[in-house]
């Protein structure tokens, strides 16, 4: 009588029932390599991410300045709060966001310079109304305070709420949740509004 040694008999056809090893070697390093590369390019995007809002905070922080120390020089000869407004929003245009007003600059064939130029010259807020609009001029706000013989400008613009440093915070309770980014600038000059309005 023949034997099968590690064989069991299924019909006619002897069966080898013995376990076949696979190699899950070269598989399980490919796996571990598509994860390692995952793993990588989170936070590469990440680092990107915050690499980017840290930059624009600082732009922006650096041109919120700006239009505030224009904005104190136009209050200190003597211009409206108009013109000092004027002065301020000009001055974040590169940060202030998708333009607005008017949307196709090709509708009357100016380039952006030539908004910003006439912009400037309008005299009072009902000229300007309709020429040039920014959508973060809205989050910018500013004070005027007048003490002696110094003019002061505090300016505040609110940044968008996309900013990635920002959001962590508030996950993490650094920053309390609901509030905005905001970056803050004062500017405080010598008044000499007096002067210059004496002739007048």
């Amino acid at each position: 009588m023949t034997t099968w040694p590690r064989l069991i008999r299924r019909g006619t056809r002897p069966v080898d029932c013995r376990l076949s090893t696979v190699d899950f070697s070269s598989a399980s390093r490919r796996g571990q390599a598509i994860l390692e590369s995952l793993l990588v390019l989170i936070v590469l995007v990440a680092g990107f991410c915050f690499f980017f809002d840290f930059a624009y905070g600082a732009v922006a922080r650096l041109l919120l300045a700006n239009g505030t120390a224009r904005a104190a020089r136009a209050a200190a000869v003597g211009f409206n709060d108009f013109q000092q407004e004027k002065a301020l929003k000009v001055g974040i245009i590169p940060v202030a966001g998708k333009r607005l007003v008017p949307a196709d600059q090709r509708a009357r064939g100016l380039n952006e310079l030539s908004y910003v130029r006439a912009y400037l010259q309008c005299e009072t807020a009902a000229d300007a109304r309709g020429m040039l609009d920014y959508e973060r001029w809205h989050t910018l706000s500013g004070r005027t305070r007048r003490s002696g013989n110094e003019v002061e400008i505090a300016a505040t613009m609110v940044l968008p709420r996309s900013m990635l440093p920002w959001r962590l915070g508030q996950l993490l309770g650094l920053v309390p949740t609901g509030s905005e980014a905001t970056v803050r600038s004062t500017w405080a000059i010598e008044d000499h509004a007096e002067h210059y309005l004496e002739g007048l």
